[in-house]
């Protein structure tokens, strides 16, 4: 009986998933259900890196309880930035000197269980792969839509991590070499086009030209209000300025997926963050372009279709790293 309770014990993990203002964390099963979560401040703005690793162990140590460490399978974290096999984090924006920090050995030492760390997009796609919206799938490309585009990859059953294990910046591939100067260095990125700020600016220009658009109205006359939420409320209203848009953000993604249809002939794409919200309009459009201009056999096999783990996202592919081991190319 003791033994059993004790193997029991042992199925759970911590998924700590870490943002640059907040830090959510859950105890996660081998099913990938949370039992417990919360929610506690980042404190990066302090500009101390051992007050953010204080935060996170906090966190665990609220998660566990009076259960003792030992009784964890291992703890999963998803972090901004690079990150190579060894946990070791670099070039993480927004929090105070998370570069080459040994985060994985770090809460090795401490809790002495163990730690799987990624990049929180790479382990956003894992989870999605496990149990989200891939599950089933075998090779996935995954995105997330917001201030940014993130994505991730999983080729044959494996996260695609690449020779210094940090693909895949999918955001910074370019679409038009033309293009606006993105944040990165280049020029005519796909985040450039498909951000939540360049999706803005298409309806602020069009109003400023004179168009006709709901989005006065629902904006309550102030264009710098308007949000990607405001367009696909005015599409449902049938407002023609907020389908253009979201027929042109769907052209955007969806030449970018041709690219990435062509290159790694995924059975599954799975489409996340706040701008996937757009639903139909977006979807639709980003089928149409790739049934289109992708390799006919390719896009017959592929499937467009939105992210499944909602609001926990974060926690539970963070513990899908440790659940599902990661296995990397």
């Amino acid at each position: 009986m003791k033994v059993a309770r004790q193997r029991k014990k042992k199925e759970l993990v911590v998924g700590l998933d870490l943002g640059g203002t907040f830090i959510k964390a859950g105890l996660v099963n081998q099913q990938g259900k949370i039992l417990k979560k919360g929610q506690w401040p980042t404190l990066a703005e302090h500009g101390k890196r051992q007050i953010v690793i204080n935060q996170m162990k906090t966190a665990v140590d609220s998660l566990l309880g009076h259960r003792p460490a030992p009784a964890l399978a291992g703890i999963g974290i998803g972090t901004p930035g690079l990150v190579d096999n060894q946990g070791r984090v670099f070039e993480a924006p927004n929090l105070p000197n998370w570069h080459n920090l040994a985060l994985g050995r770090i809460f090795e030492q401490t809790y002495r269980v163990p730690v799987r760390v990624e990049n929180d997009v790479n382990s956003i796609t894992w989870g999605e792969f496990l149990f989200g919206a891939g599950r089933g799938s075998q090779t996935m490309v995954c995105i997330t839509l917001g201030t940014g585009l993130g994505g991730g990859v999983v080729v044959n059953g494996r996260l695609l991590r690449g020779a210094v294990f940090s693909a895949a910046e999918l955001g910074h591939v370019t679409i038009d070499y033309h293009g606006p100067a993105c944040n990165c260095g280049n020029l005519g990125c796909i985040e450039r086009f498909v951000s939540r700020d360049a999706i803005v600016e298409r309806a602020t220009k069009a109003i400023a030209s004179g168009r006709e658009t709901l989005l006065v109205s629902l904006s309550g006359g102030d264009p710098k209000k308007i949000t990607p939420k405001m367009i696909s409320e005015a599409y449902r209203r049938g407002d023609r300025l907020a389908a253009e848009i979201w027929e042109d953000v769907g052209t955007c993604l969806g030449f970018f997926f041709v690219g990435l249809v062509n290159i790694f002939n995924p059975d599954r794409v799975v489409i996340g963050g706040g701008i996937a919200r757009a639903g139909k309009p977006l979807f639709q459009q980003i089928r149409k372009i790739v049934r289109q201009h992708a390799m006919k056999k390719l896009s017959a096999s592929v499937k467009f279709v939105p992210a499944g783990l909602g609001e926990n996202t974060g926690i539970i592919s963070a513990a899908a790293l440790v659940l599902g081991s990661a296995m990397t190319l």
